[in-house]
């Protein structure tokens, strides 16, 4: 005959054991590099790509140290943005209008990628997308309001993680509303 207690440790045990070998093998793949080749971490996109008034060199095609998935060095000036977005911007819908400059700086720290979900009839990605900029100490994209209506962006931000270290385990989501008028 089975005590109450044997029965709940041996149903603890069912539950215990699947989820540390989740764990195990979540944290085994933590910290690796197994890419080749030299792809670039930027999201390509369809379309019209317009280029700023700025000078961009490529210095290599691997994410930057910062996190940011574009190499590309700016060594000129841009010309000022008429709608700023931070992730304090997330989640709340922003007026912009047609003609203007968008500019999204997501923050060092995080290995961000993006955008996820944008509006393509309605904005336009200026290159180079995603270049670290140590002005603002972020991660630069720029788009022109193309349109009228509403555009959705989304960006993901990861830990960057150094090989053979523990790493944590999130996302990020950074979704942003714009509506052009």
């Amino acid at each position: 005959m089975h005590t109450y207690a044997g029965i709940v440790r041996s149903r603890s045990l069912l539950f215990i054991v699947p989820f540390i070998l989740v764990l195990i093998l979540a944290l085994s793949a933590c910290g690796s590099n197994t890419s080749t080749g030299s792809g670039t971490g930027a999201t390509a996109t369809t379309g019209a790509t317009a280029t700023p008034a700025a000078t961009a060199t490529s210095t290599q095609s691997q994410a930057t140290k910062d996190g940011c998935p574009n190499n590309t060095v700016i060594t000129s000036a841009l010309p000022p943005a008429n709608v700023m977005l931070t992730s304090s911007n997330s989640g709340v819908t922003v007026t912009a209008h047609k003609g203007d400059i968008i500019q999204v700086n997501l923050a060092f720290g995080h290995s961000w990628q993006g955008p996820v979900d944008i509006s393509r009839s309605l904005l336009t990605v200026q290159g180079p997308a995603g270049y670290a900029s140590p002005t603002v100490k972020s991660c630069v994209w720029r788009f022109l309001a193309a349109a009228t209506g509403t555009a959705h962006l989304s960006f993901a931000g990861r830990p960057i993680c150094q090989k053979g270290q523990a790493c944590p385990l999130y996302i990020l989501e950074v979704p942003f509303t714009i509506n052009i008028q």
